[in-house]
């Protein structure tokens, strides 16, 4: 079975309407030709039937008053109907038959004839002495001839009178043909476009509805590929390019992820180092303490430094840990995390880019559970903490809570609020704040994608984020987060 695809079913379904529209156009065109044709007609029929008109005026007057003037007017116009019909006999032969031309000729000749020996025989004076018989006989003889008149101009009038109705009816008919012709060409073109329109915006409207319900799917970061089926050429072509534009975004999307997730790293490994430091030193230092007293006899004092070896040990490997656990390239998989003790994992990161006078008071429930992806949560506090840290300075207090919260109609949501009590930022800025490469940080000092993708990892945990900052006052990061 042959496919057609949408660009061959449009041009078909134009050609359609073409074709209605041009056969219309020349139906009509040539009907009109013919009503022009037919009022041509009658306009020679209506000069016929006025000249006829005028001869049965001048005829009856003449029957009247017998005045020579009168005769001469009938015979004036019966020249012009003679005439006319002369001129307009191939005309008129395109109206009635050849049969009814030729009777109509004789008619007219008839009329002639008639008219003159009327004409004659009025004028004749009696010339012997039964004037009284021949008065009586050439009366009879002028009633048999004025009948005859009458007879034969009553068969030209009817003759014009009858093709003049007839042709004005054939314009009625025709007229009306028009007017059917211009009602079903609308009708045609009416039901073909609907038709052309149903037949392809249904597949059509269907298709970007298709698109439109996954590009909801992907602004909330699931990055779904949508089931091409056997379908119209460009159609499938679009839905390929829609799911090849989806994988390529979601590529990127992990690659700026990523690379802002090293940016961050490369930041965080000072303060990591200088984390690691302490239980090094530690280590160090119970370790020369337990060289020297080695030969002691104190095996209690002996198994506590080895003790704090192992716990400064466990601390450093912690630490080691949750470095490389942040920067390792991980599949999104949400699973159930401790909040608090995320948050704990997450401060020794970023505790050397403290500095000692800021203080960070965490005020986080035990046992409050969160349903996120490990890794991408833990670049959100990041983030969110570093960003406060650098608004704040040399001095100041960043607060980090969280509550289990009920919010319209959602449920079993986490609460998670980050403050600081640095300058704040511009409400003209505010706005702006979530935009990729946006930053109030000075030039070299950030990359402006931070804020970006903690709002895009946010998104993808179907959560939301706000942000609340008043000038001198300080900054507040909510997010809210499904428990579940």
């Amino acid at each position: 079975m042959i496919q057609f695809g949408i660009r061959k079913k449009i041009t078909y379904g134009f050609y359609l309407l073409l074709t209605i529209m041009v056969g219309a156009t020349i139906l009509t065109y040539g009907i009109i030709n013919q009503i022009e044709e037919k009022v041509a007609f009658v306009e020679i029929i209506e000069d016929f039937f006025n000249a006829t008109l005028e001869v049965r005026r001048f005829e009856k007057n003449y029957f009247l008053y017998r005045q020579e003037k009168d005769f001469h007017e009938n015979q004036l116009y019966w020249q012009k109907l003679k005439d006319l019909f002369d001129n307009k006999s191939t005309v008129l032969g395109e109206i009635v038959s050849q049969a009814d031309l030729a009777r109509l000729s004789g008619t007219i000749d008839s009329y002639q004839r008639s008219m003159q020996q009327l004409h004659v025989c009025v004028n004749e004076q009696p010339k012997d002495a039964h004037w009284s018989l021949d008065r009586e006989t050439e009366s009879a003889r002028q009633a048999d001839l004025e009948a005859q008149v009458r007879e034969t101009g009553q068969r030209l009038t009817a003759f014009a009178e009858q093709t003049r109705l007839a042709e004005k009816e054939e314009i009625r008919r025709k007229l009306k043909t028009t007017r059917e012709v211009l009602v079903v060409t609308c009708l045609s073109l009416f039901v073909s476009v609907m038709f052309i329109a149903a037949f392809l915006g249904r597949k059509v409207v269907s298709s970007l509805k298709i698109l439109e319900g996954h590009t909801k799917i992907i602004s909330q970061g699931d990055f779904v590929e949508i089931a091409v089926h056997d379908s119209e050429h460009e159609i499938r072509s679009l839905l390929t390019a829609f799911n090849r534009m989806s994988k390529e975004l979601q590529t990127r999307q992990q690659q700026l992820v990523q690379s802002e997730k090293l940016a961050a790293l490369g930041t965080l490994l000072s303060g990591v180092a200088h984390e690691l430091n302490n239980p090094l030193s530690n280590i160090s230092t119970s370790a020369q303490i337990l060289a020297e007293e080695i030969e002691e006899g104190d095996i209690e004092f002996k198994k506590s430094l080895i003790g704090q070896i192992e716990g400064q040990a466990d601390k450093a490997r912690d630490i080691v840990r949750t470095l490389l656990e942040f920067s390792r390239i991980r599949e999104f998989s949400k699973q159930r995390l401790r909040l608090r003790k995320l948050i704990d994992d997450t401060i020794p990161l970023i505790r050397g880019q403290v500095p000692s006078e800021v203080e960070i008071a965490i005020e986080i429930p035990d046992d409050l559970d969160l349903f996120a992806d490990k890794q991408r949560i833990q670049q959100v506090f990041l983030n969110l903490i570093k960003n406060g840290v650098d608004a704040i300075g040399r001095q100041g207090h960043i607060w980090i809570s969280a509550r289990a919260t009920e919010r319209g109609d959602s449920k079993g949501e986490v609460e998670i609020m980050i403050e600081d009590d640095g300058p704040g930022i511009d409400p003209d800025e505010v706005k702006k704040i979530f935009d990729p490469f946006f930053t109030t940080k000075d030039v070299g000092k950030g990359s402006g994608l931070g804020l970006f993708v903690v709002h895009d990892i946010v998104d993808w945990h179907g959560g939301t984020i706000n942000v609340d900052s008043r000038p001198d006052v300080g900054t507040t990061f909510t997010i809210w987060l499904p428990g579940e």
